[in-house]
This record gives C-alpha cells, structure tokens and sequence, in this order.
C-alpha cells in the first residue's frame, strides 16, 4: 500500500480518535474507516509511539481508545494534532510568500512547535509533503519585497497615506500617486493590494511585484466604512473589476461542459441547461477581461453567446490568434 494512502488513514483514524472524547472500540474504528480491526489495530500501535493515545477497558474488558485533547502544549499554545496537521499542510499554500513577513511568521510558528513535538512525531509531520503536495503553474519570488511588504501592510492597518511608484503593465511606464491601501489579496502565487489611488481618483488593485518604490507621508486616511475586501472582489471573476455589471451566457462542451459540472468557478455561476453532451452556464460579473482568458482556455469547447460584443471580442481575439499558425 502506498504510504500516502496510510498517511490520509492515519490521519482520519486521529481526527476520529479527537471526536470521541469518551473513546472509541476498535469495531467502530474499523467500520468508519472502511478497514479491518487487524489494519486499524497496526496504526493505533504505531500512532501510539508518537501521539498521546491510550485506551481504557470498559464493557467486560473491551477496549476504547482516546486521544489527548492537547498533543502540543504549553504556557502559550495549545494545538490538537488535526490543527498541527492541517498546518503543516497549508505551509505549501503560502510558499509564494516565502521570505516576506507572512510566510516568515508561519515558518517562526513551526520552529515553535518543532521545538514541543518528540522527535518520532516531527518525522511524521515532514512525511506528509509525499502525500499532499500543492502544485503551482507559476511563482514570483517575493522575498526581495520583504520591505515593500511590511510597509503596505503596516499602512493599512494604521491607515498610513504612502506615495508609491508602480509600473503600469498597460502604459508601460511609471506611474507616482498617492496610495491608501485597503489590504492585500493573493492569487494564483500573485500577491496584489488594492486601494485608492490619488491620480485616478479611484480604488485599483496594484500588482505587488510591479510597486518599484513606497515612501511613508506623514498623514492618514478614512477607509470607507462599508467597505470590506470579500464584498469588493465578489462580482470579480479574478483580481480585476470595471464596475461594470453584465450577464453573461455560455455554451460548453466535451471536457470543458466536464470542468464546469465538477467546479464553481465564480459565485454566480449557474448551470441552466444540461443534456449530458452539453451545458448552458450564466455569470453575473463586473468585468469580462479575466473571464475572456479563462474561456478562451477551453478553445472550441466553450463559446459566449451573449453579450453580442463581448462575443465579438473572442472572436477577434481568436481570429488574431490564428494567424500566428500560418
């Protein structure tokens, strides 16, 4: 059996273990892991080398085995095994902020609980890497930003006016304005911040990797009081909004009818029409300049029927494209 599949048993046998306070019998456990008393019986004497777990007789003799509430504990910190697990797992998700203040912390909180587990236990948290890895398409290295970073961060949460330089990818050139940043958002390995921007007079969101410079002014900013990160980004297909408001209907086919059944890709979405060969999908959006890159993707599988102009624009864009395979 691969270790991966042993690892995810294991790790289910101990948030089971975690929900029964009282105990649990050995029948039981084999019956919510759909395996045999014999295979659960080896990993409770295996787990028991390294996690806190004993058992007590009741019933005539039969055994119920219980996990310590707190595996890792001290004056300051009290951690499950479920909550350290889960943390070691979500070391992989914030690799693109190595270096920088965010993932600095997080590797400061593990050197911490190193310090608090057995040496058996450490081992068994590092192998979790060979049976869930998070793959990522791209990466950009932020750790030469640490200062940048800390600098946004620490105005927004003091609502501290910066002057920020930033390359503008759509002009080409350098762009010097006041910045009241509202906060940060990371997607796909990308790290943005939005806020307002004085020479557009208007919220936008800067790509962090393209801020080339951040001076302190020594005054502050009111952020909008109604004002909250989930709902600005909630009509956003992506990162990016034109405040624009538009339905948009879908066709879609083969693997990409496939890809929808299976994922919510916006909040919105909504399947209205399903044969099995095809489907019919709505999206209710404030910009279409993500959303024309995602269906684009799924080549002759999908195609926009409306809004007229917006599938105008797809078909521009893949007529322009196919003069590229002459």
């Amino acid at each position: 059996m691969a270790r991966g599949d042993s690892l995810m048993r294991q790790w289910k046998l101990i948030k089971t273990l975690q929900t029964h306070r009282f105990g649990i019998c050995l029948e039981d456990l084999a019956e919510r892991l759909e395996c045999t008393k014999r295979t659960v019986q080896r990993d409770l004497d295996a787990l028991q080398d390294i996690f806190p777990i004993s058992h007590e007789q009741r019933d005539r003799g039969k055994r119920y085995w219980k996990l310590a509430s707190n595996t890792v504990e001290s004056d300051q910190l009290q951690l499950t095994v479920t909550e350290i697990l889960s943390l070691f797992l979500s070391k992989q998700l914030l690799l693109p902020l190595a270096g920088t203040q965010f993932g600095d912390g997080l590797e400061t909180a593990f050197q911490k609980i190193r310090t608090l587990l057995p040496a058996r236990a450490l081992a068994y948290f590092e192998g979790l890497d060979d049976a869930f890895f998070i793959k990522s398409l791209g990466r950009h290295d932020y750790s030469g930003q640490d200062k940048e970073i800390r600098i946004l961060n620490e105005a927004t949460l003091r609502q501290e006016v910066l002057r920020v330089t930033y390359h503008s990818a759509s002009k080409g050139t350098e762009v010097i304005s006041e910045f009241h940043p509202y906060g940060m958002v990371l997607l796909h390995a990308s790290l943005y911040c939005l806020g307002y921007l004085a020479c557009y007079d208007e919220v936008r969101t800067l790509k962090v990797a393209r801020i080339k410079g951040l001076t302190r002014l020594e005054k502050t900013f009111q952020k909008p009081e109604d004002f909250s990160l989930a709902g600005h980004f909630q009509g956003a297909f992506g990162i990016f909004q034109t405040q624009s408001p538009q339905k948009i209907r879908a066709e879609f086919t083969g693997w990409a009818a496939t890809n929808l059944r299976e994922m919510q890709w916006h909040p919105s979405q909504k399947i209205l029409k399903d044969d099995g060969r095809s489907l019919t999908a709505t999206f209710e959006l404030d910009s279409s300049v993500e959303f024309k890159r995602w269906i684009l993707g799924f080549g002759r599988h999908a195609r926009v029927t409306h809004p007229k102009d917006l599938a105008d624009d797809l078909r521009s864009e893949l007529h322009t494209a196919s003069n590229n395979y002459p």
